[in-house]
């Protein structure tokens, strides 16, 4: 009778304490560079993201000012029975029907206003922008234009529309180009003209205070329409007989 030969008995070694710990150490070393790579791209995604979505808010508020600027119509007229008064920043003050806040321009006409079959009124329309302050909870202020489409009304009343187009405001003004240097104020009941150029500087606040960005925001806008005043002048120093 054969006798089956059991195998010869063989001892299973395992990890000792020192393995284990080496490669527990070895394993959080890699998961800290990975949760430090993966949330600092996830960081820059979200901050990239949120940069873009700002900067194409604003891009479209300094659109929405641009073509404002770049439609302003001639003054025929400050008696209140045209569709274009004068440009007179020297002469506007707040009124009950302004929105609250502090005004940046004063009234201007300009034809930037939409034609379709659901408005009764043409082009031209009264641009004035303010500051007010914010509803949303944030710092700084909100960029507001008021609409007034309604040109030839029976009584004085406010803007047919507020829009707010740019929040966290800080400042805002606008400045006049006459020719020679930038001015703050511009009359054109004195001046019987319009200036060159238009400038609307926007300084934004920083997120979470109350402190300004580092620096403005400048939008130069040129004025095409010219009035026979301008022109004269124009052709007088032209021919060296105007400004020395």
């Amino acid at each position: 009778m054969k006798t089956r030969r059991r195998p010869p008995f063989r001892s299973l070694r395992g990890f000792t304490l020192l393995e284990l710990l080496i490669a527990t150490a070895v394993a959080a070393i890699v998961l800290l560079a990975i949760n430090t790579t993966f949330f600092g791209a996830l960081r820059l995604h979200n901050t990239t993201h949120e940069k873009i979505d700002f900067d194409l808010v604003q891009q479209r508020a300094l659109s929405i000012v641009r073509r404002d600027l770049a439609g302003l119509m001639l003054p025929t007229g400050g008696n209140g029975t045209v569709l274009a008064g004068p440009l007179q920043t020297t002469e506007f003050s707040s009124s009950p029907n302004d929105p609250a806040g502090d005004r940046v321009s004063a009234d201007f006409y300009t034809n930037s206003g939409k034609i379709d079959g659901w408005n009764p009124y043409s082009e031209v329309q009264k641009i004035a922008y303010f500051l007010a302050p914010a509803t949303d909870g944030s710092n700084g202020k909100s960029l507001v234009r008021a609409i007034t489409r309604n040109l030839l009304p029976v009584q004085e009343v406010g803007p047919d529309d507020q829009q707010v187009i740019l929040s966290g405001v800080a400042s805002a003004e606008i400045e006049f180009y006459d020719g020679f240097d930038w001015v703050p104020d511009w009359d054109s009941t004195v001046t019987s003209t319009l200036p060159t150029a238009i400038k609307f500087r926007l300084v934004m606040a920083r997120p979470g205070s109350n402190v300004e960005t580092d620096g403005p925001v400048e939008l130069v806008v040129p004025v095409f329409a010219t009035t026979t005043t301008s022109q004269t002048d124009a052709a007088a120093a032209a021919s060296g007989g105007g400004f020395e």
